[in-house]
């Protein structure tokens, strides 16, 4: 292929996981500052600048002369792929680099959005966004750390309101499609919310709106312990959440007394939010900010169970420069820091934050956010309340790495690196991973936790080797059965017992298990996305809905097994098109190329369920239809003849 043809059809995709593409779609790997130069050539200078501003930008904390040194380099790796691979993004010359024009870059084609004539180019653009800026992407630098922050929200919200707009334009089935597609990729945004409502409203179906408003008002108490934007809320007036009354914003919950607050203090963390340090000689900072932002997630805070917060009275009563004596002596578990600074660009504010550990004032979690509270004040509700999430994410995670290394560290790091394995659809890291659970298993061999975790890597293999060895039930099922015996309790123990039925083809005693599952650990996410998973395939399609829905309330940016469980609900619920989105979204597609190639037959993309076949038969070269039916478990019959009639018509033998 002549390099001139390539170079039209390179990708940078800078949403999301950064990559860069060829024309075939594999991907070539570029050194992050790379990915950084080009989103700072795009955002920032209009694809051309100076080498010495991209340097200054890039590698902030270098001297003038070492960050030049650094940008040949990354220049020099860059030029190095790109003749090997037969493409070019960046032209430089002495004293300038320009980012490639021809290089299709997602960021300028996402602009687009707001002139789409057509339902099918508005939902083609809506997929390029595929998260936020330079996503995985950080330590650049503290004033870099920063623009990206702010690019990402800028961005965001400036895709949002063209995309909605967009759809309101075109209307009809195509509108509701796209804005599906875009509450998927931006699933908290409140506008997207008022464009459903409003394009169900044009439609005269006021049921309809009021159902996409409650949706969106689920995801957000669960997904974040956040209410809608009173903008949105006012759509529906004090009627709207008759039921459940939404929490005025700015007013505390009750908080715990007496007795109430003595019982919980044993087994709840407590934390104090210092007064912040603000430099009140700055006059662009106004001095009720600092006050204000605090008490603010203080009371967001405030409205979580796992953690007990010390009142805004107390709490600034304390001289943050000598506060955590003081937090010690008042058996308070952690301290807040915070500090209020310009932001480094001049027009915005910066809110340094650190989480610290009273006993050894260990630094357990600290970062940087910027923001502007005048010129977008309608992002500060989504800011105070995304920064408590932050500080009780980070509070969670250190009481249980403190709760199980106080039993084995050693144990526990083992666990941990098993787990983590166990995330993926990767048979090799599943293997890893069973490796790293048989350590910590043998160093404390008594921990439910653990033997189901091994449980789970048996199912899991299972499932990717499309059953081929039974053996791997019956060895899942031994170590869920010993996890019982540790531990009766233990709901994870109880769904790996419902995953060997349901791949044994007991359907009935698949769902006891995966019912006594829920019942044990109700909002366990991972436990009702397999419930959905095993009612799916007692056929009962509906209510498996609700419970993979549930679960991805719970795990908002869900692992690849959610989607792939979504996409068989929409497949066999006849929704084609809205599974192979769900499908598409997976981070690691393989498990389900024959899943996507059946979606993609009926929905009439038969070049697509070609693609799509070629793929899944390159990893099963061995696949037949006839050998799948002997092992799939599916209760209503109706449902196997639609999988074997779309895997037929897809091109399957």
């Amino acid at each position: 292929m002549p390099i001139t043809s390539m170079r039209e059809t390179v990708t940078l995709q800078l949403l999301g996981t950064p990559v860069l593409r060829l024309a075939d779609g594999s991907a070539v790997k570029l050194r992050q500052k790379a990915y950084a130069l080009a989103a700072v050539l795009y955002l920032d200078f209009s694809n051309r600048a100076r080498r010495s501003a991209l340097a200054e930008r890039t590698w902030e904390s270098s001297t003038a002369e070492q960050a030049m040194t650094n940008l040949r380099q990354t220049l020099l790796h860059t030029r190095e792929l790109e003749g090997k691979y037969g493409f070019d993004l960046f032209d430089a010359d002495a004293t300038e680099i320009e980012l490639n024009r021809d290089v299709v870059l997602d960021l300028r084609e996402i602009g687009r959005v707001r002139s789409a004539e057509d339902a099918s180019e508005l939902e083609r653009l809506i997929g390029l966004y595929r998260g936020e800026l330079l996503a995985g992407i950080s330590g650049v630098g503290n004033e870099f750390d920063q623009w990206v922050a702010l690019e990402r929200t800028r961005i965001e919200n400036q895709f949002a309101t063209q995309a909605t707009e967009a759809a309101l334009r075109i209307g009809g089935r195509g509108a509701h499609a796209a804005l599906f597609r875009l509450a998927e990729r931006l699933p908290y945004s409140d506008v997207v919310c008022r464009a459903t409502v409003e394009l169900f409203r044009s439609e005269n179906n006021e049921s309809g709106a009021r159902a996409a408003f409650a949706a969106f008002r689920n995801r957000l108490r669960h997904g974040l312990g956040m209410e809608p934007a009173a903008e949105t809320a006012d759509l529906f007036g004090a009627e709207g959440d008759a039921a459940t009354p939404a929490q005025p914003r700015g007013i505390e919950r009750r908080r715990p007394t007496g007795d109430e607050d003595r019982a919980r203090v044993s087994f709840v963390p407590r934390v104090v939010l210092l007064p912040p340090l603000q430099d009140f000689k700055q006059a662009s900072i106004p001095k009720h900010l600092a006050p204000a932002l605090v008490e603010d997630v203080t009371i967001g805070l405030s409205r979580l169970k796992t953690l007990s917060v010390i009142a805004p009275h107390t709490a600034w009563q304390l001289d943050p420069f000598t506060a955590l004596d003081e937090v010690r002596a008042h058996q308070i578990d952690y301290a807040v820091e915070s500090r209020i600074a310009p932001h480094f660009a001049g027009d915005g504010l910066s809110l340094a934050i650190r989480l610290v550990r009273a006993a050894g004032r260990e630094i357990v979690w600290a970062d940087k956010f910027a923001f502007s509270a005048l010129t977008a004040p309608e992002r500060y509700w989504d800011f105070t309340n995304g920064v408590a999430r932050a500080l009780a994410e980070s509070i969670e995670t250190a009481e249980l790495q403190r709760e199980r290394t106080l039993r084995d560290a050693n144990a526990y790091s083992h666990y941990l690196a098993g787990r983590q394995n166990l995330r993926t659809f990767d048979l090799p890291k599943i293997r890893r991973g069973r490796k790293s659970l048989r350590i910590a298993r043998d160093i404390e061999p008594e921990q439910a936790s653990i033997e189901s975790a091994l449980a789970r890597s048996y199912v899991v293999e299972w499932v990717l080797r499309s059953g081929s060895d039974k053996a791997l039930l019956d060895k899942a099922k031994l170590h869920a059965e010993r996890a019982v015996s540790i531990d009766p309790n233990d709901g994870t123990a109880y769904r790996e017992l419902g995953r060997v039925a349901l791949f044994d083809r007991d359907l009935d005693q698949a769902l006891v298990h995966m019912s006594t599952a829920a019942e044990l650990a109700p909002n366990h996410a991972d436990i009702l996305a397999d419930y959905a998973d095993t009612l799916a395939h007692n056929s009962n399609h509906r209510e498996a809905q609700d419970k993979i829905e549930a679960a991805m309330r719970l795990n908002p940016i869900p692992p690849d097994e959610y989607l792939w469980t979504l996409g068989g609900i929409n497949f066999f619920r006849g929704r084609f098109e809205e599974a192979l989105v769900n499908l598409g979204q997976m981070r690691n597609p393989e498990p389900a190329y024959r899943l996507m190639a059946a979606a993609a037959a009926m929905a009439g993309q038969m070049e697509l369920a070609r693609r799509y076949r070629l793929q899944a038969l390159r990893l099963q070269p061995d696949f037949t239809t006839s050998r799948w039916l002997s092992r799939v478990p599916q209760r209503d019959p109706s449902d196997v003849d639609l999988y074997i009639d779309a895997l037929h018509k897809a091109g399957f033998k």
